[in-house]
């Protein structure tokens, strides 16, 4: 009995010790869940970003304003694996994130945490890497569950189920006021639990080209006159073709370059180049008559469609449109002459043809086929294409183009700068006439 009273405190002092191990062992492990990192964000918009529902250039600045919906995220967490084809985007699906001028940081809820593993000092020994990519867009849009959206602008976003690569589906508007922009951002591939608090920070992108047509009357496109029409003389347009552009496709957000990939709608196919026509109606008896019938401007500004009859006092003429006139107007049916349009280039040459009557009042001439409605009087049609072969529409640029209509001829002055730069380059094209 003696000689086992010394070995029992040996015994306690060993149970001691190992349940101090167990015990740091917990408090190990307790640190490390209950020392949870947020994922941040943070976001940079290349000057002239504008946002869906809004026309107008939208700054960083802008971006951040309470009226902002600001952007859309996207993310996979794929565990232990790269992001893949096969991914879901199950850690966030288009997460909205705005800005808090309060705190001045970018805010989402609920707030979401970074997965312990590599890349985290407190990581055990041989932790293999937790893998996130985000994605993200703007302007932030809420679809519903098949992923829709009513209206112009982001028409649709891939579904929650949906594996791969998150989808932007897009239809332009032909009305600057209702123009969208649309913006993709580099992605962030295979992110993992940073050493310290930082934050993801995104570079947006233009998807989109924004287009500006200005529209006026010059009697002689030479000297480019600026003397009126005669008053007894109105220019209507009856449709517009443009080429370089289309007005409707689906943005792959997983793109790491600097121009966006685009594709047609619900397809991987490659958008092609086809003719957009915004047209007030063809010639078939019924112009001027009755908006049941044709006269059905597509986008046109109203201002230089023949929609009414003349009224003739005299040698007094008046019309309740005033068709094209010395005085430059935008060619899209909006209330400013600079406002833009927003479209998916197809880096294809931009053309231009334009159908437009020159129809002068003479109570001499008897004609059945004036569009105002009268019986007397003269009406020329004009159908003239220019081809702007050194403008290759591209995402990312302005351009600004101006149609000079002649009693029969036509010039266009162009002008493409990016939206990053104060400096347009000017590229003159004159038509001769036909």
């Amino acid at each position: 009995m003696t000689r086992r009273i010394p070995y029992l405190p040996m015994m306690l002092l060993t149970a001691v010790l190992l349940l101090a191990a167990c015990t740091d062992a917990d408090e190990a492990t307790d640190t490390l869940v209950s020392d949870p990192q947020t994922v941040d964000f943070g976001a940079y918009v290349n000057r002239g970003i504008t946002r869906g529902g809004f026309s107008g250039e939208l700054s960083t600045d802008n971006m951040k304003a309470s009226t902002s919906n600001g952007f859309g995220v996207f993310a996979f967490y794929t565990h232990e694996a790269p992001y893949n084809q096969m991914a879901l985007p199950n850690f966030m699906y288009n997460q909205q994130v705005t800005y808090n001028s309060t705190s001045n940081e970018w805010n989402y809820s609920p707030v979401k945490y970074w997965p312990n593993g590599e890349g985290d000092t407190k990581g055990l020994t041989g932790q293999s890497p937790h893998y996130i990519t985000f994605f993200a867009y703007a302007p932030y849009v809420a679809p519903n569950t098949l992923g829709q959206v009513e209206g112009t602008g982001i028409t649709g976003l891939t579904r929650v189920n949906e594996h791969g690569d998150p989808i932007v589906r897009y239809c332009a508007s032909m009305k600057p006021g209702e123009a969208v922009d649309l913006c993709w951002a580099t992605p962030h591939f295979n992110e993992t639990k940073p050493d310290v608090a930082t934050r993801v920070n995104f570079n947006f992108h233009h998807a989109l080209s924004s287009l500006n047509v200005q529209i006026d009357a010059d009697i002689d496109v030479v000297s480019h006159a600026t003397s009126s029409l005669d008053g007894h003389t109105r220019i209507y347009v009856r449709s517009v073709t443009f080429t370089g552009f289309t007005d409707k496709g689906q943005l792959n957000l997983n793109n790491t370059g600097d121009l966006p990939v685009w594709s047609k709608l619900d397809c991987d196919c490659d958008l092609t180049a086809a003719p957009y026509t915004l047209y007030d109606g063809r010639r078939d008896g019924y112009e001027g008559v009755s908006s049941t019938f044709n006269e059905r401007p597509t986008g046109l500004n109203p201002d230089i469609v023949q929609s009414g009859l003349y009224t003739v006092s005299g040698s007094t003429l008046s019309s309740t449109t005033p068709g094209v006139t010395n005085t430059a107007v935008n060619l899209f049916d909006g209330t400013e002459s600079n406002a833009p349009i927003y479209v998916i280039p197809t880096n294809d040459p931009m053309t231009v043809n334009i159908v437009y009557d020159v129809e002068t009042y003479d109570p001499k001439l008897v004609s059945q086929y004036l569009g105002d409605g009268q019986t007397h009087g003269s009406t020329i049609e004009n159908n003239i294409t220019a081809t702007i072969s050194t403008i290759q529409m591209q995402a990312g640029k302005r351009y600004n183009v101006k149609l000079h209509l002649g009693m029969a001829s036509v010039k266009v002055d162009a002008e493409v700068t990016k939206w990053d730069t104060d400096n347009p380059v000017v590229v003159p094209v004159t038509v001769p006439e036909n």
